[in-house]
């Protein structure tokens, strides 16, 4: 997991009944009708919806019971190829790599460097191991898969990482259901294979967003009224809002940092921003408040 990516459960419980002394915590689904006078807040609290990404499975095992405890909604945004499976994201993968590079070191393994540039970059990154990652994350991110995936394999092999068996990181579809048939926990996509949809084709784009979106319809978790979508990584344009709307998704949220105002209709549905919430930056009241009431 990425430095700072993640709350801890005793500081997420905390957080819950932070939110709900100062604001009126609201399921995704209603922000649609915030257009309309009568949906206008009173005044008296702002409104706040939860969201969370990827789909992990420690959501199931810390997050979902504490939010069943308080009777707090949520929304969780899939990545369908992952759901149910073994598979890792190729960030996962690749923090295998520099860990591995981290112990061992390039001198002391007196082996030459990548062959490519990209990989040779990584290896020459210096300062702590978290630091090592998260700038590799990034040289990467802006690649096309396939690119990534031999850069990948081509270092897996010099470094010679195993893959070994992993314990399943993402939800399982009895799971998703599970919290889904609670009335608290509602479900939309993040494509089906997590790709970044700013480097695919437009043809490409379709297919995660139509292939996710009936997965998530044949699995149950959600319903034909009302599907949400969030941008893996954040990343989109015009066309791809366009495509998503397209797609018959009825809102999207980017990673883009700040509040919401009354939504505009049409385009604006499709470029929500939202806080980010990390332990390193919110583990406190007051860390909490600076955070959010910054991003206004």
């Amino acid at each position: 997991m990425q430095d700072g990516m993640y709350v801890e459960p005793e500081t997420f419980r905390k957080q819950i009944l932070y939110l709900k002394d100062n604001f009126n915590v609201i399921s995704l689904d209603k922000i649609q009708s915030f257009h309309h006078p009568e949906h206008q807040n009173d005044g008296k609290k702002p409104f706040c919806v939860l969201t969370f990404d990827d789909g992990w499975k420690d959501f199931y095992v810390n997050a979902f019971p504490v939010l069943t405890a308080h009777n707090v909604s949520a929304t969780v945004f899939l990545p369908t190829d992952f759901i149910g499976t073994a598979k890792r994201f190729w960030t996962d993968r690749l923090a295998d790599i520099v860990y591995k590079m981290d112990d061992i070191g390039i001198v002391d393994r007196g082996i030459d460097r990548s062959s490519s540039k990209i990989g040779k970059k990584i290896e020459c990154i210096e300062g702590t191991v978290e630091f090592k990652l998260e700038e590799a994350i990034k040289a990467l991110k802006a690649l096309p898969d396939e690119e990534i995936e031999a850069i990948l394999d081509e270092m897996k092999e010099r470094w010679e990482v195993e893959e070994g068996a992993h314990a399943a990181s993402f939800l399982s579809w009895e799971e998703a259901r599970e919290m889904h048939n609670s009335g608290i926990i509602c479900f939309g996509s993040h494509t089906k294979s997590h790709r970044i949809l700013t480097t695919i084709s437009e043809d490409a784009v379709r297919e995660e967003l139509t292939r996710s979106k009936n997965k998530l319809l044949k699995e149950r978790i959600v319903g034909s009224s009302f599907i949400p979508f969030a941008y893996p990584n954040g990343n989109y344009n015009d066309r791809i809002a366009s495509l998503v709307e397209e797609a018959g998704y009825h809102l999207a949220l980017t990673t883009e940092s700040g509040w919401n105002r009354v939504m505009d209709r049409g385009t604006g549905s499709y470029r929500l921003k939202r806080v980010g919430i990390h332990q390193d930056m919110t583990s406190t009241n007051a860390m909490m408040a600076c955070r959010i009431y910054g991003s206004f």
